[in-house]
């Protein structure tokens, strides 16, 4: 009997030690918009950044430009829900997006050519793994970092990055 409490202690012991991964978490992300054509006071309008609460396997983004609008994109992995949110002046809408409407996102979504690179680094404190990205339809090839130390494994999965597994830190979305 002792013998196999000391090995059930000792096997618990060993797979209990593993790294634990990132359950919350708040990311800001810079936008920006290189090949944009929008000139003058209409890229003014543009928002300049966007954040991800994380929690679990759900996430909240939300751009925001002022008073003008606000959108928000609440979505969770675990049951590929997605919910977004528009606030815009003194108007608010909303909208549940049903399981087709949902693949027809994951349709609408270009085309990229994801390569794992060999290449990693920390990210604020993150480890992340780099990525090639390109697409017949993109403007350039470029790269994205996505991190597997969040509980979220698809933190795009809803984008044209669904195959990636990860959280992504750095990336270009068209």
């Amino acid at each position: 009997m002792k013998k196999l409490l000391i090995a059930f202690i000792s096997v618990f012991l060993v797979f209990s030690c593993g790294k634990s991964k990132i359950d919350e978490a708040e990311i800001s992300y810079t936008l920006s918009y290189p090949h944009s054509t929008i000139e003058g006071i209409m890229s003014a309008l543009l928002p300049k950044e966007m954040t991800i609460v994380v929690k679990g396997t759900k996430m909240k983004t939300s751009i925001v430009k002022g008073r003008m609008f606000t959108i928000d994109i609440i979505s969770d992995e675990a049951d590929e829900s997605v919910e977004m949110r528009l606030s815009f002046d003194d108007k608010k809408f909303y909208c549940i997006l049903s399981k087709d409407e949902v693949q027809d996102l994951k349709n609408s979504q270009p085309d990229y050519k994801i390569t794992k690179t060999s290449e990693s680094d920390s990210l604020n404190g993150v480890f992340a793994f780099k990525y090639t990205v390109s697409s017949e339809d993109s403007l350039q090839p470029f790269d994205a970092w996505f991190s597997e130390d969040f509980t979220a494994q698809k933190g795009a999965w809803f984008s044209a990055y669904g195959s990636v597994k990860g959280f992504p830190l750095i990336y270009d979305v068209e």
